[in-house]
């Protein structure tokens, strides 16, 4: 699995809000109008507020002193900061109330309840970072958030809010995000909220990512799951929330070398996710086999994880996720698997790799959805695999959806946007009987069904497992799985009957279930 792409912070920028709009073919950027040219000595091409005085400027609602100066640093009065920010917003041209130019604002500000009288205060005074953010908040309408401030120096749900949506990141200062709410905003500060409020006025709300915003898919189910659950206790993440059960695991493959599972049993990992192998990163694209895999699967089996599967993809074609699909479900017909079978594609960006070029998002859907639907077929649980930057750009997670997603992302907690049922919170966790890194995840049930993943198989004849009709044949295993298993052995059951039902099987808790075909696997009698 790939490292999730890091969020870049921008000091005290003002970035994008949520809503609800068609998809767009591509997201929205802040980009400088073609030919611009700075009139403004002191605002030049690699200041970052320089984007956002340049296509403000050109629009002509943001300007300098008239002597060719911007004065980036300078504190901006309360009333120049009233007046950009409402115009943005939609409130066009206000007529002056009183003496002062800017008073209409002002009166306006008052009578829509976005700040006090006493708040305003001076018109021409410096105004507080922590005021002009609240009048962004209410003239965009966002309701005070109930989550945890990610802010060491202030906690107030319209901030909270703000940063929620992605309309202001904060700064970093000792290793913490403030957001300094007494200092007074600059004039470079401003550029940026200007911005922010004329576009979300015209665009509407969209989902800011890495610099770009995306229109919300209205159809999606989006993250529930509430930042004040999350925690670390040693370095492994924990999370608390009525109603939700939570189960820690590892993925793993053959670069985790040799695992002592009883230790990682006994570490408290619930459930292990195994590398069946992966398509070769060339042209050829050969399928090749993790070598570590039934030994991964077994070991996790034998120390009572539950577990389940991955592939590694780098289909271009639906054909090719289809071939993928075929390969995992013969190496894992053998193993009780209780835990999804997912699609892991990413993608590989290196000179040669057949998927430096990513396919267009019909086809990545298309893949996606064609390895599921096999892998379903036989009864297992599919799932798709993807860090965010994939699931943004080149999926349509409107036509997945009808699959589970897991979502990597390396963060104290997770802000993707849309829903998802297991998450990949860091590729450097460690754990006892597993040497270096190894990514940890956490699997989220919000249905209590952590602890009853299988229904209770019912036999061709609707009886529920038919005890005093079973007969128990102890079996020892050829190369297909290591040590003594039981198998059932009974002219009521076909094994093509056992293969497609393998999740589904409740039996007493001492036996193991071996399933294939046939019973070519079965080298001895005991």
């Amino acid at each position: 699995m790939k490292h999730q792409i890091r969020r870049r912070i921008v000091p005290f920028a003002l970035a994008a809000v949520l809503g609800i709009q068609p998809v767009m073919a591509a997201p929205y950027r802040l980009s400088v109008p073609s030919g611009y040219t700075s009139p403004f000595v002191d605002v030049q091409s690699g200041d970052w507020y320089y984007k956002y005085v340049a296509v403000l400027n050109s629009q002509g609602m943001i300007d300098g002193y008239g002597d060719g100066q911007f004065g980036p640093n300078d504190a901006l009065t309360s009333g120049a900061a009233l007046v950009m920010v409402l115009k943005a917003a939609g409130s066009g041209a206000i007529t002056p109330s009183g003496a002062h130019w800017a008073s209409g604002y002002a009166d306006y500000a008052v009578e829509k309840g976005y700040l006090t009288r006493e708040e305003i205060g001076d018109l021409d005074a410096p105004i507080r970072r922590e005021l002009i953010a609240q009048l962004a908040a209410r003239a965009l309408k966002l309701e005070p958030s109930q989550g945890k401030s990610p802010f060491a120096d202030v906690d107030d749900g319209e901030l909270t809010a703000l940063y929620e949506l992605g309309i202001i990141t904060g700064s970093q200062e000792e290793g913490k995000t403030v957001f300094l709410p007494d200092k007074p905003i600059t004039r470079a500060e401003i550029s940026v909220i200007v911005w922010q409020v004329d576009r979300v006025h015209r665009y509407g709300k969209q989902i800011p990512f890495q610099g770009a915003y995306y229109d919300i898919l209205p159809d999606v189910p989006v993250n529930s799951y509430d930042p004040e659950g999350f925690g670390r206790k040693n370095g492994v993440m924990y999370y608390k929330e009525n109603g939700v059960d939570v189960a820690r695991g590892v993925d793993v493959s053959v670069h985790q070398g040799e695992i002592d599972w009883t230790k990682v049993a006994d570490a408290g990992i619930e459930f292990a996710m195994s590398r069946v192998g992966y398509r070769g990163y060339g042209s050829e694209g050969k399928m090749m086999g993790d070598t570590y895999f039934q030994r991964n699967i077994q070991g996790a089996l034998d120390a009572g994880l539950k577990v389940g599967v991955y592939y590694f993809s780098q289909a271009v074609t639906v054909e090719e996720a289809r071939e993928e699909a075929a390969y995992v479900l013969e190496q894992i017909a053998p193993y009780p698997i209780s835990y999804p079978v997912v699609f892991d594609w990413e993608r590989q960006n290196y000179s040669g790799s057949r998927t430096q070029k990513i396919p267009d998002t019909e086809t990545m859907c298309r893949m996606a959805n064609a390895f599921c639907e096999e892998i379903q077929a036989e009864g297992y649980q599919p799932m798709v695999y993807f860090y965010q930057n994939l699931a943004y750009n080149n999926y349509d997670l409107s036509k997945i959806m009808e699959h589970p997603f897991w979502l990597a992302q390396y963060t104290d907690y997770p802000s993707f946007y849309y829903d998802f049922e297991m998450w990949q919170y860091t590729s450097s966790g460690r754990v006892a009987g597993i040497s270096g890194d190894v990514d940890l995840n956490l699997r989220f049930f919000r249905d209590g069904s952590k602890d009853d993943l299988t229904e209770v198989w019912k036999d061709p004849d609707g009886r529920e497992d038919p005890q005093e009709e079973i007969q128990e044949v102890r079996i020892k295993c050829g190369p297909a799985a290591a040590g003594p298993h039981f198998c059932i052995k009974n002219g009521l059951f076909s094994c093509e009957i056992w293969k497609k039902r393998m999740t589904a099987l409740t039996f007493v808790e001492t036996r193991s279930m071996i399933v294939n075909k046939n019973y070519s696997y079965y080298s001895e009698i005991l």
